[in-house]
């Protein structure tokens, strides 16, 4: 009974979180020590996440209380959320998989040396929200480290020529075709995927097919022989789609457009020195105001009201 109580000690200490704050995240998990040089896994499970935003586990070298790590292993981070292109749900089995050493920066890390530990934190969306820090220590066998952990490659994206990653999110409209361009650092071809129904991907041009919600691009890198393959994931939040009519324009008569670009039925009133039959639009010289209006779609696209001022000369 006594080595029970011994060993169950260990546990919870090593589970404890650092820093001045008790997370509300709990985790459960190993194994946490003696761990292979490579190609170990961390089998863990989470409760008690917080709804108001996702978490990021990292593998990182531990820094002075209260300050977040700085020197962290890219290439075995994960992020724990609902959203789409997340690589865990919060209530999933989660595989976290460490290595003894790794490079972050300019920076060679030798977790035979340096302590280093499992880092839950709160994704992008929490902003500079660090109360759900906790650092959960790891060890590795004695012995050499492993071969040091290629780099991972770098990806950087744009959408409409918008700066956009994991933590910088992009909205865009229903029906908004927007084009997507990517470079990696190592220079290799990248590859191109939607992770959800709710966008179109043909080559490298997106077209949303919601008006809420969200979808998410994943672009990735294979590596090469001087960086480890990489994975970007590319949120994108959905808004409702933009109605608009064709240009109206300042003469006596002319001939209204009778949909919107996504095809509703426009209907139209006037003031002023003009007016509408059927979709005929008669005017005097003067000032004339036709309002025009469509009807939404929810989920889609907002409703269309439109009000135009013509000069008639």
């Amino acid at each position: 009974m006594r080595k029970f109580v011994v060993v169950l000690a260990l546990v919870v200490s090593a589970m404890t979180p650092t820093g001045a704050h008790a997370a509300q995240t709990k985790f459960v998990g190993g194994p946490l020590t003696n761990l292979e040089a490579k190609g170990a896994v961390i089998n863990a499970q989470l409760s008690e996440v917080p709804t108001r935003a996702g978490l990021y586990m990292q593998q990182c070298v531990e820094s002075a209380s209260g300050a977040r790590p700085t020197l962290c292993n890219e290439a075995a981070q994960l992020w724990i959320s609902t959203a789409t292109g997340a690589s865990y749900a919060p209530t999933a089995a989660i595989a976290f998989k460490p290595t003894s050493s790794f490079i972050s920066g300019t920076t060679t890390v030798d977790c035979t040396v340096s302590k280093c530990g499992i880092f839950l934190r709160f994704d992008h969306t929490a902003g500079p929200n660090l109360t759900e820090d906790q650092f959960i220590p790891i060890t590795f066998k004695a012995g050499s480290p492993a071969t040091v952990a290629l780099p991972a490659d770098e990806i950087t994206a744009t959408i409409n020529a918008v700066a956009v990653s994991t933590r910088a999110p992009i909205n865009l409209g229903y029906r908004q075709v927007s084009t997507l361009s990517a470079v990696s650092k190592s220079g290799a071809t990248l590859t191109y995927a939607s992770l959800s129904p709710n966008c179109a991907l043909n080559g490298k041009e997106i077209t949303p097919l919601k008006g809420s919600g969200e979808c998410a691009i994943s672009v990735t890198s294979p590596g090469t022989a001087t960086s480890a393959g990489a994975t970007a994931i590319l949120p994108i939040r959905l808004t409702l789609g933009v109605q608009t009519i064709a240009a109206i324009a300042a003469k006596k008569s002319v001939k209204l457009p009778t949909v919107t670009n996504f095809g509703e039925k426009v209907s139209y009133k006037t003031s002023g020195n003009c007016s509408v039959k059927k979709n005929l639009l008669i005017a005097k010289t003067g000032k004339c105001t036709v309002v025009a209006s469509a009807a939404g779609q929810d989920g889609l696209f907002a409703a269309l009201e439109k009000q135009v001022i013509l000069r008639i000369k």
